[in-house]
C-alpha cells in the first residue's frame, strides 16, 4: 500500500475552518452600530429570499459538453456554462455542479445560484445569479463528490484528491484544504464525519480498485478492514458511504467499518457499475438488466426486473421515489420499500454517444415531488411525476442533445 502524506494545510486550520461552516446563513449579515445584526435570521448577502424552494435543473448536452441551467419556477434559462464535448458532469450537490474535461484537465465548479439553509426548526430558501466559480487543474480528472463542508476532486493521473472548502464556494472562492494521495488509480473519495474514505490502488495499475483506506485531518491513512474486487461508484447515505464493487455493495459506517453486502440474488451474478443515493436508500442497476434496492440500514435488497440494462436511477432525497431509466428508453416508478415497479412507460429514444465516446445518453434527476428525464433524440426534458404513474407535468424544449442531468436549490 501506498504512504500517506500529509495534508497540505497545518491540521488546527482545518478543524478551525470546519468548526466555522456549521451555519453558512449568517454569513454576509449587517450589523447596527451596537454589533446586533439588522438582517432577517438566515439572511445571505448577494441572494433573494423566497418562501419555497427554488429549484433548478441542469442540462449537459449530450454533443457539446455545454451546460443549461433551467429555473424550474419560472421555466426561464438562467445561465449557460459553455464547454467542451469531453466535459462530463463529474459530480454535484444540493447547490454546485462540477464539470470535468478530461482532456484539458480541469474540473469547472459551478454555483447554480439556488440552495436551501436548514436551520433545523426551519429553512431558507434563496435564490442568486447562476455564476462559474472557477477551474481546479489536474492529471485526469474523475470522480467529485461533496460533503457540506468539503468537495473531494479526484484526479486518476495524480492519484490524489484534492479537498476544497465548500463552505467558500458561496463566496466565490476556490480555497484549498490539501490532499490525500494513495497512488494513481481510477478512484474516488468520499468526504466524512471530518475524514476521507478514499479507494488505493491496485495492485497493477490499471485495475480498478478493490480496498479503501480512510484518511484523518492529517492526511494519515488507516486501511478499512474488507475488500472487494473493482470498486466503481460511490454515494453517501445517513448510514455511511457506500461504493458499488464486483460483488456487491461496500458499506462503511461511522466508526469506519466496512461491510460487503452482497447483490441480491436475482441480479444473476452481474455486478452494478454505479450507485444512487437518497437518505437511507441506494439504487443499483446491474449490466445484465434489473435494478436492486439497497436498504443501508437494515442491509436489505429489493430487486425490480427491467426489460434491458438500466443506464440511469435516482433516488429522491427523502427516499419516497426510485426511479429507473433502460437503455431502450422506458423509464421506471419502482415502490422505494418493495422494489415493485409501479409504472413502466416508454417515453424515450435509444442514443448512442459519438464516436470518440464522447457524452452521456438519456438520463434521470429524482426530486421529492418530481422526477426528470432527458430526451437527446427530440432536445427534450420531460417532467414526471412517480406518484402518479409517471404522469407527465411539463415539457422543457432544451433544445440539442440534453443528457445528465441535476437538481440543485432543495
Amino acid at each position: 500500500m501506498n504512504s500517506t502524506p500529509a495534508l497540505t494545510v497545518p491540521s488546527a486550520t482545518l478543524i478551525a475552518l470546519l468548526a466555522l461552516s456549521g451555519c453558512q446563513g449568517q454569513r454576509g449579515s449587517e450589523a447596527d452600530e451596537t454589533g446586533t445584526s439588522t438582517a432577517a435570521h438566515g439572511y445571505v448577502e448577494g441572494a433573494e429570499e423566497a418562501d419555497e424552494p427554488q429549484l433548478r435543473l441542469s442540462v449537459s448536452d449530450a454533443k457539446t459538453g455545454a451546460v443549461s441551467v433551467l429555473d424550474l419556477l419560472s421555466e426561464d434559462v438562467v445561465a449557460e456554462v459553455e464547454a467542451s464535448p469531453a466535459t462530463t458532469l463529474s459530480g454535484t450537490d444540493s447547490r454546485y455542479l462540477y464539470l470535468g474535461d478530461g482532456e484539458a484537465g480541469t474540473v469547472t465548479a459551478v454555483d447554480t445560484g439556488a440552495w436551501t439553509v436548514d436551520h433545523g426548526d426551519h429553512k431558507h430558501f434563496y435564490r442568486a445569479e447562476a455564476k462559474t466559480l472557477g477551474q481546479i487543474e489536474g492529471a485526469e480528472p474523475g470522480h467529485v463528490v461533496a460533503a457540506p463542508t468539503e468537495a473531494a476532486f479526484f484526479f486518476d493521473g495524480e492519484g490524489r484528491a484534492k479537498i476544497y472548502d465548500r463552505t467558500a464556494f458561496g463566496d466565490g472562492e476556490l480555497t484549498q484544504l490539501g490532499t490525500v494521495a494513495p497512488g494513481p488509480h481510477h478512484g474516488v473519495a468520499v468526504p466524512y464525519e471530518d475524514h476521507f474514505v478514499s479507494t488505493v490502488p491496485g495492485e497493477k495499475a490499471d485495475d480498478l480498485p478493490s480496498e479503501l483506506t480512510v484518511y484523518d485531518d492529517q492526511g494519515r491513512g488507516s486501511p478499512v478492514e474488507g475488500d472487494c474486487a473493482a470498486i466503481h461508484g460511490a454515494g453517501v447515505t445517513r448510514e455511511g458511504p457506500v461504493f458499488a464493487c464486483a460483488d456487491g455493495v461496500i458499506r462503511v459506517d461511522d466508526d469506519f467499518d466496512a461491510e460487503v453486502l452482497p447483490y441480491p440474488d436475482e441480479a444473476d451474478g452481474a455486478r452494478a457499475w454505479s450507485v444512487e443515493v437518497g437518505r437511507d436508500l441506494a439504487a443499483a442497476g446491474f449490466e445484465d438488466g434489473g435494478i436492486g434496492i439497497l436498504d443501508a440500514e437494515t442491509g436489505e435488497w429489493t430487486f425490480a426486473d427491467t426489460g434491458a440494462e438500466v443506464v440511469s436511477a435516482g433516488v429522491a432525497p427523502d427516499d419516497s421515489a426510485v426511479v429507473a431509466l433502460d437503455e431502450d428508453g422506458a423509464v421506471y416508478s419502482l415502490d422505494p420499500e418493495s422494489g415493485k415497479v409501479l409504472t413502466e412507460k416508454k417515453l424515450v429514444e435509444p442514443y448512442e454517444s459519438d464516436e470518440e465516446g464522447h457524452g452521456s445518453g438519456p438520463s434521470v434527476a429524482v426530486d421529492s415531488e418530481r422526477t426528470y428525464v432527458s430526451d437527446p433524440a427530440s432536445g427534450t426534458v420531460l417532467e414526471l411525476d412517480p406518484a402518479d404513474g409517471l404522469r407527465q407535468a411539463r415539457s422543457f424544449d432544451i433544445g440539442g442533445a440534453p443528457g445528465a442531468l441535476a437538481v440543485t436549490g432543495r
